[in-house]
């Protein structure tokens, strides 16, 4: 099975740190894994776009062109790549920042993330939240094995990751169309 995913919102979110954990969590699961960055000019605020591609079955052709997944952190994400998802594709949201779908997915799946990660006192987080979110939510990788590859990532905070991937499997939602 190939799974094509776009994660996308803008510069600061960590869009791309989330595509690169999930790319190394399915590395480790014995899986195969590809991941392609991509970002405006701006330093930061500009938009951001992670392909990750996840098969358990050599990756041949890595660019996603139609992605079975869009996780779609900010409106402008939403409004730049939601056309891109194939049209039996699923969605996952940050619902407090995305109001306006522009696609039309089997199913959708929503986390305040943002919201969350502020509660925390640390809004960078909001990426960690949407992987609770995306392990919950479509089950591809092993939650213990991306809970893992999050502490590893981010040794200095493991307690504040900890909760916030927590607070991303136990507050996602499906969203009925």
């Amino acid at each position: 099975m190939r799974w094509d995913i776009r994660l996308a919102g803008f510069g600061g979110q960590g869009v791309i740190r989330a595509g690169e954990i999930l790319g190394r969590a399915a590395i480790k699961q014995g899986l195969d894994s590809a991941m392609r960055p991509m970002y405006g000019p701006e330093k930061t605020g500009g938009w951001s776009r992670a392909d990750v591609v996840i098969s358990d079955q050599p990756i041949i052709f890595p660019l996603i062109v139609r992605p079975d997944i869009l996780v779609a952190m900010s409106q402008d994400g939403m409004n730049r790549d939601g056309s891109s998802l194939k049209k039996d594709g699923m969605l996952l949201i940050d619902g407090e920042l995305i109001k306006d779908i522009k696609c039309y997915p089997s199913k959708i799946y929503s986390v305040d993330a943002t919201s969350i990660a502020d509660n925390l006192g640390r809004r960078i987080v909001a990426n960690i939240v949407m992987l609770g979110a995306f392990v919950k939510a479509f089950g591809i990788v092993n939650e213990d094995i991306l809970l893992q590859t999050i502490i590893e990532t981010f040794p200095r905070a493991t307690e504040l990751n900890k909760t916030a991937f927590k607070l991303g499997v136990e507050n996602v939602k499906e969203v009925k169309i």
